[in-house]
């Protein structure tokens, strides 16, 4: 009977141990978090999509005690300023990517300076939440900006969109192609491809009149903007996924909640970006292929292993570039880019050549 009593008197307590924090949030004062995106709304943006997933993981978990209100579309600023409408508590939280600002976050675009990185968004998910739990400097550059990160959670791989059919490397010398970032159009540029700047918002248009031949961006994007109706064919190189879309939240917001709810805001980020990884981003690619199939003179080309080593031989050691210029800030960028790629081989991306190589 006495150890019978005590069982049931353990269960309870470990009950009880689980519950307080839920009643600790359930009792908390009720607070409206005010979020702003350059990005469209759910229905059309993966990264809306996953913000949304993570404030429902969060209103739910705190008993409705958390709540948001949030701004699309780039209603309160343009994408640059997203860093610091949140580092000034002009909003609570914004969902945002760090290269549209290297010098206040230099660190946070590392992983696109990989040619033929990890496509698999679970491999570079898992990385570099574990990156940036081992190495400080992430945090404090926050911090620094008077903010802390609540998840950084993958794209869809980046392919091309062509106005005609390209099944080899030797077909796209000369072809012009739509590109952003510092990288990318040298990396273009090794095979022949004139790489040609442009928003998204253009890409439609430049195809239509001829400015261009193709497109690489993200999948999601290029869906978003339609591309597929002037450039029907598709070429996939494996060229990279990122993690780009950043949820940061303003540090005076995030210290002003009680301890159980802060928890709940990490923990909430943390297990977001596994969902989105393992679940969102494979049913949002699905979807874009399976409506981009209907697409009357839709191709599909996967670049072979071969050309793919080719194209990676050619290039030039951007992750080497990037390591340099944040070493000389007083970074560890060489350990970074070192470790990425173990962590990333360890998990299973089989790397077609190693970057970072000192000279």
């Amino acid at each position: 009977m006495k150890k019978r009593f005590l069982l049931i008197s353990c269960v309870i307590l470990v009950l009880a141990a689980f519950a307080i924090p839920a009643f600790a949030a359930a009792k908390a004062k009720p607070v409206e978090i005010k979020v702003a995106t350059p990005y469209p709304p759910p229905e059309t943006s993966l990264a809306s999509k996953h913000l949304v997933t993570w404030q429902k993981m969060v209103t739910d978990q705190t008993g409705g005690a958390v709540t948001f209100k949030n701004y699309y579309g780039g209603a309160l600023g343009k994408p640059a300023e997203h860093l610091s409408l949140v580092k000034t508590g002009a909003v609570d939280m914004v969902v945002t990517y760090g290269w549209y600002t290297p010098k206040d976050l230099p660190l946070e675009d590392y992983d696109y300076t990989f040619p033929f990185g990890p496509t698999d968004p679970l491999i570079l998910t898992k990385a570099m939440r574990q990156i940036y739990e081992e190495f400080p400097q992430f945090k404090k550059d926050f911090e620094r900006n008077n903010a802390v990160k609540i998840f950084q959670s993958p794209g869809i791989t980046e392919v091309f969109l062509t106005k005609n059919k390209i099944t080899s490397l030797d077909q796209v010398k000369g072809k012009k192609c739509k590109v952003i970032g510092r990288y990318f159009g040298r990396w273009l540029e090794a095979v022949g491809i004139s790489p040609v700047a442009a928003p998204g918002t253009e890409v439609y248009t430049m195809l239509q009149t001829g400015v261009i031949d193709m497109a690489m961006d993200t999948a999601d994007l290029l869906y978003a903007f339609k591309i597929i109706e002037q450039a029907p064919n598709v070429l996939h190189p494996e060229l990279l996924t990122t993690n780009w879309i950043g949820c940061w939240m303003n540090l005076n917001t995030f210290k002003k909640l009680p301890a159980d709810v802060q928890k709940i805001v990490i923990d909430a980020g943390k297990k977001l970006e596994i969902v989105a990884a393992s679940e969102i981003n494979p049913a949002w690619e699905k979807m874009i292929f399976d409506n981009w199939k209907k697409t009357p003179g839709y191709s599909f080309t996967k670049m072979s292993d071969a050309e793919r080593k080719k194209w990676a031989d050619a290039c030039p050691d951007t992750p080497a570039e990037w390591a340099a210029e944040v070493n000389k800030m007083g970074y560890p960028g060489d350990q970074i880019i070192k470790r990425f790629q173990e962590l990333t081989a360890q998990m299973g991306h089989k790397w077609v050549r190693n970057w970072g190589v000192k000279k």
